[in-house]
């Protein structure tokens, strides 16, 4: 399963628009997550699922599936939760949104009804993980790099769960995510 780093921030993932990496070349800012592109997506663990069926990534083949980790009092996660759903609900037949919750400030055991009211605040209703220990959060973002100061984090992976596209390879970009033609960032603007 290949998985694509997009950003912490909505906006930068939708548009794709952070800079590529020449062959070889490394990411200077751990945040970027440039490092992690077209890798192979970590199966999940998470302590259990709060809304939806208890599904493994395998589950999701032929599908495009955006995993968002978000919590409460992020502004980010505020800010892009409602956009997710909406393409979410745009794109129901071939896009899965998936909400990890993973509480802070540390990891601890976070009832399901409070996970609910703060994704119903966000305005997500998704499939909804939990993630109380940040395992799956580890192994996505956070062991790659002990700089990295983002946990509200999201991860596109493509139809065959085995590889996307560079962030500025627009060919195999919409190939891989095949409605992305039709699907609208944040400002409006069609994906290029």
């Amino acid at each position: 399963m290949r998985a694509l780093f997009l950003s912490p921030v909505l906006a930068a993932m939708v548009c794709l628009a952070s800079p590529a990496l020449a062959p070889g070349e490394t990411a200077k800012d751990p945040d970027s997550g440039a490092e992690l592109i077209g890798t192979r997506a970590p199966d999940w663990a998470f302590t259990r699922w709060v809304r939806g069926p208890s599904r493994s990534l395998q589950d999701f083949k032929g599908k495009v599936v955006l995993v968002r980790w978000w919590t409460e009092g992020c502004h980010y996660c505020r800010s892009t939760m409602p956009v997710l759903e909406r393409l979410q609900r745009e794109h129901k037949s071939d896009l899965v949104v998936l909400g990890v919750f993973h509480p802070k400030p540390e990891p601890r055991e976070v009832s399901d009804r409070h996970i609910l009211q703060v994704a119903s605040t966000l305005g997500f209703s998704g499939p909804v993980a939990f993630d109380r220990d940040w395992k799956t959060l580890d192994r996505y973002w956070l062991a790659a790099d002990p700089d990295r100061n983002w946990t509200s984090v999201s991860f596109l992976i493509d139809r065959e769960i085995e590889r996307v596209a560079r962030n500025n390879d627009r060919r195999r970009r919409r190939r891989a995510l095949g409605w992305s033609e039709r699907a609208r960032n944040v400002r409006g603007r069609e994906f290029q």
